[in-house]
């Protein structure tokens, strides 16, 4: 009889939890996601990014993205994503309906606030909050929503920018094959490259060999070979580094404005010259600020704004072009 007693408990413990998570169930989806109209990503021409007292607004011009006021001009790769961000936003769940919003980090010093614009009109505006646990979504809300939902994305990463990191840090950038000549100047020392088409030499194959006819009156084809002023081959090497490190070379930051106007009055540690038959391209290394530091400051003629390259990326350009400068000198 006891036995049976516990039975029909259990059975019942049994029936209660199901009828809860029925009923819990059906609760959880008596809410309707908010849907966002949908926008053509490549339409949208301007975004504003708002984090506290820090603010980003971009715009688009001929296709290219500047950070205003300035116009500075704005990394391509994040504002795309930024863009194809907001273009998708989806709430995938509802968190939270209590509006206490310091626990998402959606409070008015934590949210970062994202704006969209077609033209004049705005068409998205959401605050992000932190990344939700499962590293996959993000806390958010619409600007006219108070409820808390996930949001599909890791939005946080991809809006969390300062104006300085949001700008596009390439300083050179050329086609390598295009460059036919290449000025190495450190100090007093000066060197001209020019790129000069060479076609090996075809050695005659023996009468009796036994490959076909065809592969043997095969011609060598020109090939490309830096040489001095002398026509003597250099370090072929060393100057396809320099050419494919420099093709699209990136500064580590950007420098205050008025920078620039005082780099030019210095001499130049080191200055490299690309030329093609359309650009030419230099970019010039000055001494460090203080002994201390740990970046040099330099410039290019492809940017207006004096900025700096990290110590070990100069030093190792530097190198470079003492195999150039230096072919004979012994190596450590």
């Amino acid at each position: 009889m006891k036995l049976k007693k516990e039975y029909i408990i259990l059975l019942l413990i049994i029936v209660a939890l199901s009828v809860y998570l029925v009923t819990r169930s059906q609760n959880q989806t008596q809410y309707e996601l908010p849907k966002p109209a949908q926008v053509d990503s490549q339409k949208i021409n301007r975004l504003v990014i708002t984090k506290g007292n820090r603010h980003i607004d971009l715009n688009k011009k001929d296709d290219q993205w500047y950070i205003g006021p300035k116009d500075y001009l704005a990394d391509s790769i994040k504002v795309r994503n930024m863009v194809k961000a907001a273009a998708d936003l989806t709430f995938t769940d509802l968190i939270s309906e209590s509006g206490n919003y310091e626990r998402y980090d959606l409070t008015d010093d934590q949210k970062i606030n994202v704006q969209a614009f077609v033209g004049s009109e705005m068409v998205r505006k959401f605050d992000i909050g932190k990344t939700a646990p499962t590293n996959q979504h993000t806390f958010a809300r619409l600007a006219d929503d108070p409820k808390v939902y996930d949001a599909r994305g890791l939005l946080k990463t991809t809006f969390n920018h300062t104006a300085d990191d949001m700008r596009d840090l390439t300083v050179v950038t050329f086609e390598k094959g295009d460059i036919s000549s290449l000025d190495v100047q450190k100090g007093t020392q000066s060197l001209i490259l020019a790129k000069k088409e060479i076609t090996p030499e075809v050695k005659s194959q023996p009468a009796d060999d036994a490959k076909p006819a065809k592969q043997k009156e095969t011609s060598a084809q020109p090939q490309p070979q830096w040489q001095d002023p002398q026509g003597k081959a250099v370090d072929q090497p060393t100057v396809e580094r320099l050419l494919s490190d420099f093709s699209k070379f990136k500064c580590s930051q950007y420098l205050a404005d008025n920078a620039a106007d005082d780099l030019k009055t210095k001499a130049p540690i080191w200055t490299l010259t690309f030329k093609s038959d359309k650009e030419t391209h230099t970019l010039s290394v000055y001494n460090k600020a203080t002994a201390e530091a740990t970046d040099y400051p330099a410039l290019s003629s492809s940017q207006p704004y004096a900025f700096t390259i990290d110590k070990s990326k100069a030093e190792t350009i530097e190198k470079q072009m003492d195999k150039l400068l230096n072919p004979d000198a012994k190596t450590e």
